[in-house]
């Protein structure tokens, strides 16, 4: 562990391993057969910009291709050495980045950069730039933080939900089960209704529409599971709502 740490601090490795990944994501997406869901997804994406697209964090590999091709679009992406090569790979292709994630608790939310990531993403949005962000906080997979409703609410931009799952994957057994896609492999990219949160939501519509962008993520998951031919492999969220009410 303390070696892989010492590896990815390396400014050279780190640099040889962003420009691999993005290779490796735009070979993914040029050999793939795609099916976007529905037909008119990107189109309504374009006449809502700027948006608010969010995923499921083991699906993100891929997600920037998941969006119309020419839309300004920010990812928001972790700050860990990990997640660095990421947003480098991001960089090489000149994508900014919004360096934060959520967090279940005040107390590592400064830490994470999620304060202040939630308002340059304020701010990208006011700029006209749509943000990419999972919608659920580490360590709780496929259950919505409260992060994305606030920021929905304060920029009065709508939500897209989106997934993009491809046939051929490796698919780990971690906190979010990562999937790494595969090259030649059909995939399906499946965007959600815009889902809009009123500037007055209170903390019980908050709440509620946190829990139904659970539902719908989870919903349009497993849809596009099921449309890529692998239904067998799309595992729900927990039944339990509750775990990331802080986040």
């Amino acid at each position: 562990m303390q070696f892989s740490r010492k590896l990815l601090g390396s400014a050279s490795v780190n640099n040889a391993l962003s420009h691999l990944l993005a290779w490796y994501v735009l070979g993914v997406f040029r050999t793939a057969k795609v099916n976007i869901v529905p037909s008119d997804a990107f189109d309504v994406a374009l006449a809502e910009a700027p948006v608010i697209f969010t995923f499921w964090h083991g699906l993100a590999m891929m997600t920037p291709r998941a969006v119309p091709l020419g839309l300004p679009i920010v990812p928001m992406i972790a700050r860990n050495k990990a997640a660095g090569i990421v947003a480098n790979a991001a960089g090489t292709q000149g994508i900014r980045t919004i360096r934060a994630s959520g967090s279940q608790g005040t107390r590592t939310l400064h830490r994470k950069g999620g304060a202040a990531g939630f308002r340059q993403a304020l701010r990208e949005l006011e700029a006209g730039n749509s943000v990419l962000m999972t919608a659920d906080v580490p360590k709780v997979s496929q259950v919505s933080g409260k992060g994305v409703i606030h920021l929905a609410r304060l920029s009065g931009r709508p939500i897209i939900p989106l997934a993009y799952v491809s046939r051929y994957g490796l698919r780990f057994n971690n906190w979010d089960r990562m999937v790494v896609d595969l090259p030649f492999s059909p995939a399906t990219v499946r965007h959600g209704a815009p889902i809009r949160v009123p500037a007055e939501a209170n903390v019980e519509d908050v709440e509620r529409l946190r829990r139904f962008l659970t539902e719908e993520l989870d919903r349009i998951t497993q849809d596009a599971y099921e449309r890529t031919g692998i239904a067998e492999k799309f595992i729900p969220g927990p039944q339990n709502q509750d775990l990331a009410a802080d986040g």
